[in-house]
């Protein structure tokens, strides 16, 4: 592999080996684990562990909506709505997987978008019933997205890139090598988190 794109500005340790979902709520990071099971709250600053939330599931991508964060869970299809605070979940939304599995998870305007792996495709639903807002086709490995401005970004983790797309037209404009398995992806306001499964790390990068 050849240099990779941007500049690491932070990396940190993972919560657990096995990081799928990520999410950032202002202040800190909201990582899911799938083999831990849990979802943790993480300090950016250090990765030391505020608050975690037992979930049983395949946890896939994480979002945050201003208060409360939702999860999506490859095993009952579904993406669920949890008090932060508490862990209880407080709604769930079915997912209608017939030709893919859930994975990235992000929250806009009344509405979650997520990914469907295996299908190719990223699909928004109202976040109250799941109805069907708008779609884009992306590649098959779709894992975590989050859309910043009027570009939807997301991972492939085979091939180790983060895709940037324009969010009307639903085209890619460019790819960014980032390296490892990138299962994770966030947006601070300044820079991007990914996490890394293959070397369990949370990086900050700027590009």
């Amino acid at each position: 592999m050849s240099e990779l794109d941007g500049t690491t500005l932070t990396t940190i340790k993972s919560p657990g080996p096995s990081p799928q979902g990520l999410s950032w709520d202002g202040e800190n990071l909201w990582v899911a684990d799938k083999d831990e099971r849990k979802i943790f709250k993480v300090n950016p600053e250090d990765g030391a562990q505020l608050f975690s939330i037992a979930f049983d599931g395949e946890l896939a991508g994480t979002a945050w909506d201003g208060t409360h964060v939702w999860q999506a869970d490859r095993t009952s299809r579904t993406i669920s709505r949890i008090d932060p605070e508490t862990g209880s979940i407080e709604l769930s939304i079915p997912v209608d997987l017939a030709n893919g599995d859930v994975s990235g998870l992000y929250h806009e305007d009344g509405g979650i978008w997520y990914g469907l792996s295996r299908l190719g495709q990223a699909r928004k639903v109202k976040d109250t019933d799941g109805t069907f807002m708008r779609a884009f086709p992306t590649r098959p490995d779709i894992c975590s997205l989050v859309l910043v401005g009027k570009h939807l970004y997301y991972t492939e983790p085979s091939e180790q890139v983060i895709h940037k797309m324009d969010a009307n037209a639903g085209s890619i404009l460019i790819s960014y090598k980032v390296g490892g398995r990138p299962t994770g992806l966030a947006y601070d306001g300044e820079a991007f988190w990914v996490a890394d499964a293959e070397a369990g790390e949370l990086r900050r990068i700027k590009f």
